[in-house]
């Protein structure tokens, strides 16, 4: 008779077909986005269907990037993942690692080409980046003057030192126009606007959004400055060009204000604490002044020819007192190994073999060690501890 299956053993046997399948272990699907919402898990359930077929997708928190909420029903994406069946409903669905709105792919392979190219080209070489001044006074900003960007570098900067001189080049950040307004910014402050540190950046966004920071006029623009560069682009995982190219990259715009602007309040403390430090360092000294003058005092009086003679005797007292250590630490291991060899003589001796119930054989006078020396009728001898026994041989069995 044939195995029947459970449903849910058929549904696990399909499943571990579909997750040993190469192909459906990882692949990219490009299809329209249908009933595309978040749950109140954070997990994203929906369809993704062309004009022929549909197939069901789910995209966990745990891969999602912030960036989904700007996807809607009817948005072309091209998702990557693997495909595997719910046990529980036998349905087969894309489990998704990304989505990425379709043509993405194209703005990736241009970024990776720019990259090598002025990768090649040495604009990335940490022999030409610029230090960061330690303590600037006056940090020019290139970035929107409408976006969360510069509130929030200004929040970060005014906290950390009330008095530093914030100068602002409201550009464009986001679209076609974009490029040349933030090349624009950086020369300003490199022709017009002497700054210590520029900062050139923006909020996160997706890919075309922040894509003028990943054109090529914009990269050599920063490389050329003759003003420190920190880039602040997005969010901590977004990486542009920019960020290659400029002298030192935040991860935030916020991360930025914090690298370019020194804390006050701490400057302060350090300055207390070296202080501190000085006055300690004084009092050490004079003391160490005093405990010399001490040690000298008692110096001269070790000079002394009573101080010598009570040294001497006390000396003579060690050596004997460690003598009769020595001679009675001496005296206890010899008596010890004696006590010892006692023991290990009382092991050995014979009589404690036939106290134990051990017997001496002996014929004629001869000890006796092997079944081979006996005979039958022969006289046999057997000495134990407290007495002789003689037996004759009846018989004799060899093992």
């Amino acid at each position: 008779m044939d195995n029947i299956l459970s449903v849910f053993q058929l549904n696990t046997y399909i499943k571990r077909t579909f997750e040993q399948d190469f192909i459906l272990k990882s692949l990219s699907v490009e299809g329209e986005l249908s009933n595309f919402k978040a749950h109140g898990s954070g997990h994203y359930y929906f369809t993704l269907k062309d004009d022929k077929a549909q197939v069901s997708c789910v995209l966990f928190r745990s891969y999602t990037r912030g960036d989904e909420k700007e996807l809607s029903d009817g948005t072309k994406v091209v998702v990557k993942g693997r495909v595997s069946v719910y046990e529980k409903t036998g349905q087969y669905q894309i489990y998704v690692s990304s989505i990425e709105k379709a043509g993405l792919g194209d703005l990736y392979v241009q970024f990776e080409a720019l990259k090598k190219k002025l990768e090649l080209e040495g604009l990335f070489d940490e022999s030409h980046k610029q230090n960061i001044p330690l303590y600037a006074k006056r940090i020019g900003i290139v970035t929107s003057q409408t976006g969360a960007a510069i509130r929030d570098i200004v929040h970060v900067a005014k906290r950390r030192y009330p008095y530093v001189e914030l100068i602002l080049y409201p550009s464009l950040v986001q679209g076609s126009a974009a490029k040349e307004s933030i090349v624009e910014g950086i020369r300003y402050f490199n022709t017009k606007e002497a700054v210590d540190i520029l900062i050139v950046g923006r909020g996160g966004g997706s890919i075309e959004d922040l894509w003028p920071f990943n054109e090529e006029v914009v990269a050599r623009a920063i490389y050329e400055s003759k003003i420190p560069i920190i880039s602040a682009v997005g969010h901590e995982t977004d990486v542009t060009i920019a960020d290659f190219v400029s002298d030192l990259r935040a991860p935030t715009p916020s991360a930025a204000a914090e690298l370019a602007v020194f804390d006050y309040t701490l400057i302060i403390q350090q300055l207390k604490q070296q202080e501190l430090a000085l006055r300690q360092k004084l009092y050490r000294l004079l003391e160490g002044k005093k405990d010399n003058l001490q040690h000298l005092r008692k110096r001269l009086d070790s000079l002394h020819p009573r101080q010598k003679l009570e040294d001497r005797l006390n000396y003579v007292e060690q050596l004997r007192l460690q003598t009769e250590k020595s001679m009675h630490h001496f005296l206890e291991q010899k008596q010890q190994h004696l006590v010892l060899l006692k023991e290990m003589l009382k092991g050995r001796s014979p009589l404690r073999s036939l106290e134990s119930g051990a017997a001496y054989i002996e014929i004629n006078g001869q000890r006796i060690q092997s079944v081979h020396d006996v005979h039958r009728d022969d006289e046999v001898e057997l000495f134990m501890h407290d007495g002789k026994v003689v037996t004759k041989v009846l018989r004799k069995e060899v093992f």
